[in-house]
């Protein structure tokens, strides 16, 4: 009787099964390859062989596709159901399908759906690493579950793109939550937000230009600095010094050129002074201001006898009573252009063009008359 039900029995298509009668009483399935051999024979065309090929083909790849659809939409429901039999390896079967489940894994993170199906897709979505899901996840940050804004925050770690960087941020700074295990959502937000730095070469470079351009204001800075500290130096070194008086200095340049006659004992009077060098004790200073030489300490009347430059070094001798005039003469160094005309290499100075004496000085109550010997016969001026 078994045996007599499994000859009758059909298939889910209602056709025929192979030793089935046909109603007139000849096997169905000889008739089908009669018809085959007739249309695809040795007299049948290359043309009327793909034709009958070409719908068989299509068949075979749709009812592929649905099938890789009606799998995708059972793991899917799988991701939810803890009871279900496929639940544990629902993720990496997803995986293992790739970009194909990723439409459904992205309708799989709506609100409407379970949480743990939201949270297991975001999962799935982040090892398959699909541009497309940025889209879905990045809405997902806003999931009333905490569990799946956490699980969206680490799949867009690897798929997220500039909006991620956005939304993460915000995250980072707004979401308090906290998983169902503990987790920080904006921790696993920071977290994402180094991952995605240390692997996107535009924010390194963002991050070597901001470095440079902090390098380049840091030297203008010491520059700056530098100047306002030598300005400042210069400032400091006048305290303690009173103003120059304007008619105490020399003029920029000599009135009158001196002739080559009148330059010429100059050597022969420093080598005159030669033998009475400076003695240790003696006590030096320097110049302040290009200033004239007098043969008396005053402006109004005192014969301009030489010029000093400033840096000169000079050697004091003497202070008028008042302390207003130094006797100086020049020291080891000093510029080509200073001199000193006098018989003994001697002259007055203001004293504000001088630097103070580190000693005491010798005070001349009644100062002489410094002027070369062939001026001699003009009559002193009264001090």
């Amino acid at each position: 009787m078994e045996d007599q039900d499994t000859r009758t029995n059909t298939h889910t298509n209602g056709a025929p099964q192979s030793g089935q009668l046909h109603p007139e009483g000849h096997d169905s399935a000889a008739d089908d390859t009669q018809i085959g051999q007739a249309l695809v024979g040795p007299g049948a065309s290359p043309l009327a062989t793909r034709q009958l090929q070409l719908p068989s083909r299509r068949t075979e790849s749709r009812a592929a596709q649905q099938i890789a659809r009606e799998r995708i939409a059972t793991l899917v429901i799988a991701l939810g159901d803890p009871a279900n039999p496929l639940h544990q390896g629902a993720v990496d079967d997803l995986v293992a399908i790739g970009p194909a489940a990723v439409p459904a894994l992205n309708e799989a993170l709506h609100p409407n759906r379970p949480w743990l199906t939201a949270y297991r897709a975001a999962e799935a979505l982040g090892q398959i690493g699909d541009g497309h899901a940025a889209g879905p996840l990045l809405e997902a940050l806003r999931h009333p579950n905490t569990n799946v804004r956490w699980s969206a925050v680490r799949a867009l770690a690897v798929v997220g793109d500039a909006r991620a960087l956005l939304e993460l941020r915000r995250v980072a700074r707004e979401d308090r939550g906290k998983t169902s295990w503990g987790e920080s959502v904006s921790g696993a937000a920071r977290s994402a937000l180094s991952q995605m730095q240390s692997q996107n070469m535009l924010l390194r470079g963002a991050d070597l230009i901001k470095t440079a351009v902090a390098c380049v204001l840091m030297l203008v800075a010491l520059i700056v600095a530098w100047k306002i500290v030598g300005d400042l130096r210069t400032q400091l070194s006048q305290v303690g010094f009173e103003a120059v008086d304007p008619s105490v200095l020399a003029a920029p340049a000599p009135t009158a050129a001196p002739d080559a006659s009148a330059l010429l004992p100059t050597p022969a009077t420093n080598a005159t002074a030669a033998p009475s060098a400076t003695p240790e004790a003696a006590i030096v200073g320097s110049v302040r201001a290009a200033a004239n030489v007098r043969a008396f300490p005053q402006v109004s009347g005192g014969q301009v006898i030489g010029r000093i430059s400033e840096g000169d070094q000079v050697v004091f001798l003497a202070t008028t009573a008042d302390g207003q005039w130094y006797r100086i003469r020049l020291g080891q160094r000093y510029a080509a252009s200073s001199r000193i005309d006098s018989a003994n290499g001697e002259g007055w100075v203001n004293r504000s063009l001088l630097s103070q004496p580190d000693g005491t000085i010798p005070v001349e109550t009644n100062p002489t008359n410094l002027a070369p010997r062939e001026d001699t016969a003009v009559p002193t001026p009264t001090p």
